[in-house]
């Protein structure tokens, strides 16, 4: 009989497991369910329907084989989301462990379709993940959420009013003006595999 459950995977959970995903986590905690690295996962090649994974990949020192494993994991069509900080992120440099900082094309070079406009060489022939979007996030919901009232409601709508602005032209955002606002925290990605 087939297995028609869906295999959803959360990468580096720690104690925030994402509802109904698998945690995977090199350290063991409560929201970790798999013991194991990101870049060697101990899973079956095309057995993941979807991948999240927030505040994980920038702690990992070699992206390339995280990508290349992330790929080998999923299924054809497998959605993945990953939530990173951006370059221009306030607080990256408050935690020793961050290795890496993202931008809105970070992840165009394994995207076979948008490839050619990055110029750079291709690292991972074998691997095509479609970027579906990359949205700028000035301030992440769940940080707006621990200030008091007055703060949540200026902080909402500004938040509104400059992802908005950044996500019409988020090259012009990242070229010209995101620190002149203090930095954005994070970049959102949709991507899907093509096998």
């Amino acid at each position: 009989m087939p297995d028609d459950k869906k295999h959803k995977l959360d990468i580096g959970p720690s104690y925030y497991k994402a509802k109904d995903f698998i945690g995977l986590d090199i350290l063991r905690s409560d929201g970790v369910d798999v013991v194991g690295d990101a870049r060697c996962m101990p899973l079956k090649t095309s057995s993941i329907d979807e991948i999240y994974s927030s505040y994980c990949l920038e702690h990992i020192d070699d992206q390339l084989a995280v990508v290349k494993e992330v790929f080998r994991v999923c299924k054809p069509g497998a959605m993945i989301r990953l939530i990173l900080p951006h370059f221009s992120n306030p607080a990256f440099f408050d935690d020793l462990t961050h290795q890496r900082l993202y931008s809105t094309r970070s992840f165009e070079h394994y995207d076979h379709d948008m490839h050619a406009l990055t110029g750079y060489p291709n690292y991972l022939p074998e691997v095509n993940i479609k970027l579906i979007s990359a949205e700028l996030r000035w301030w992440p919901p769940q940080i707006i959420a621990r200030k008091g009232v007055g703060k949540r409601l200026i902080l909402n709508t500004l938040n509104g009013i400059v992802n908005w602005l950044a996500n019409a032209h988020p090259f012009l955002c990242e070229r010209v003006w995101c620190r002149w606002i203090g930095g954005f925290y994070e970049v959102d990605y949709v991507m899907k595999v093509v096998k």
